[in-house]
């Protein structure tokens, strides 16, 4: 099983994480709480996502060691250019920098925002999960791949 319903817990681990990487940082950086884990009532992979806002990119590789003695492992843009990327597998958590303006910080809070507390949205978004998780339960590419229309979906709201 790579899904669970939603856990009170998440919010507060989130709390924690964004109060290290904060304390430890050096720079100005503001982070927010994103992914299904953010949204109550949704099911999730039990994985701390985090969002990572800074006025400047370039300058987040001057303090990239201090992310590293919490635990993560940095992973460069990994894919997605414009992003700083660390992940951390003892406690699953995913930290995604971007520069202030990017339209991936746009996208990633948006999709927070209209999720809240839209009950529509979070049952449809629940059933897909779980239908998903019940037909690919070995393949997590083929359950994301099953996920991307509704997430192009409520990105063309933006």
């Amino acid at each position: 099983m790579y899904i669970f319903p939603h856990n009170e817990n998440w919010k507060s681990e989130f709390e924690n994480v964004r109060d290290s990487i904060i304390s430890t940082y050096e720079g100005d950086i503001e982070i927010f709480h994103i992914g299904s884990t953010a949204i109550a009532g949704l099911y999730a992979k039990d994985c701390i996502d985090l969002l990572g806002v800074v006025k400047d990119i370039s300058k987040v590789s001057t303090f990239k060691q201090n992310i590293v003695d919490l635990g993560f492992i940095y992973r460069g843009q990994n894919g997605i250019i414009g992003r700083e990327y660390f992940s951390k597998k003892q406690r699953k958590v995913h930290l995604h920098v971007f520069q202030s303006g990017d339209v991936n910080v746009e996208k990633h809070l948006h999709f927070v925002k209209i999720m809240n507390n839209n009950v529509a949205l979070i049952t449809e978004l629940n059933q897909l999960k779980q239908g998903l998780h019940a037909k690919y339960p070995n393949d997590k590419e083929l359950y994301q791949k099953g996920k991307k229309f509704f997430y192009s979906h409520i990105n063309k709201v933006l």
